[in-house]
């Protein structure tokens, strides 16, 4: 992608490829290759976000590469989305900023690559540009390239995205340790229910962690963040204590789950604690009052799950976690085949 505002400064290149023709799109009919440059130049210059300092070239003159001067150690983070397919796109934004975020690091610059299916139209990739700029403008990020075309190696559209941050907070997994306090923050399985349910059109901006991390930022004895994703609550104190001699004695009020998720999941037949839960984010802290008083003067929903001991073994509500399968498909999957096989 091109040149938007001329800059002197040093900073990070990064490479972009784009079709270069000059002729009027048509609609694709079981087409391959890249998507005309006259197709992406146009959105890419009304759908990118918010505009960013750090960003010295752009998306917006087509060239093949961007420059960010980000003055910072970069936080980066990548990640594909398959499974939601109208907001595939806002999707990629919230993620890829979730796992800037939890490293400590503030979303500034996003890139994607779109696979999109032989026989896409035309008109709908404009709803994909509307939805990368509502994600990045919610998450004050700037698009800066990427890459994209219709291919038959996928049978619904992909979106890869690339987050690139930079540091403003040290939140490391090296900097826990026995006594620290562990909190959920944010609603859990938020992003099943959507799946399930359908309703990514109402909800999407509640996969976000932005609201939660702006708080959490702000507390002094926060260490370490870690986002759910899939396998839930489960996965994530799995992966909080795993490789480190600490454990922890979880516990979690029923009634912290939601009286929706709590019902969809009995009439479903699935744990709601193994549900894919972006949106919600483990905090490990080193004052427990202290973020206690943030999230309550910010309404940020949240639940003191236990305190990190020696013992190096994590169990939730009394049962051990490594008995739950945390490293198993997220109950999202195992719904779906269900569901395709009832059919």
């Amino acid at each position: 992608m091109g040149a938007w505002r001329n800059g002197r400064r040093s900073g990070l290149k990064i490479r972009w490829a784009y079709a270069r023709v000059g002729s009027t799109p048509t609609a694709p009919t079981n087409m391959e290759g890249k998507v005309p440059v006259s197709v992406i130049g146009n959105l890419v210059g009304h759908y990118f976000g918010n505009v960013r300092e750090e960003v010295i070239v752009d998306a917006t003159s087509l060239t093949d590469s961007a420059i960010v001067d980000l003055g910072a150690p970069l936080v980066v983070s990548t990640d594909p989305i398959t499974g939601a397919e109208d907001y595939v796109a806002q999707l990629a934004v919230h993620i890829n900023a979730n796992d800037v975020r939890v490293a400590g690091g503030e979303p500034v610059a996003f890139l994607s690559v779109l696979l999109l299916t032989p026989s896409f139209p035309e008109d709908k990739l404009e709803h994909f540009f509307e939805h990368f700029n509502a994600g990045l403008s919610f998450e004050n990020a700037q698009l800066i390239g990427g890459h994209s075309e219709y291919t038959s190696a996928v049978n619904k559209p992909v979106v890869i995205g690339t987050m690139i941050g930079k540091k403003v907070r040290d939140l490391n997994h090296n900097n826990i340790g026995s006594g620290q306090y562990v909190f959920l923050a944010g609603h859990l399985g938020q992003e099943g229910l959507m799946l399930l349910k359908g309703t990514y059109h109402e909800d999407i901006l509640k996969v976000s962690i932005k609201p939660i991390m702006d708080v959490a930022f702000t507390v002094p004895s926060l260490v370490f963040a870690h986002d759910l994703t899939e396998g839930g609550l489960v996965a994530g104190l799995w992966e909080l204590v795993r490789g480190t001699p600490f454990g922890i004695r979880a516990t979690l009020d029923p009634v912290y789950i939601g009286d929706e998720l709590r019902t969809l999941s009995h009439s479903m037949n699935f744990n709601p604690l193994k549900l894919i839960s972006s949106g919600s984010v483990l905090l490990v802290c080193n004052k427990k009052d202290e973020i206690e008083k943030a999230f309550n003067e910010h309404h940020i929903p949240f639940a003191f799950l236990g305190t990190l001991d020696d013992t190096g073994e994590a169990f939730l509500n009394g049962i051990k976690v490594k008995d739950l399968d945390p490293e198993g498909p997220d109950e999202l999957w195992s719904v779906k085949a269900s569901s395709s096989v009832d059919k």
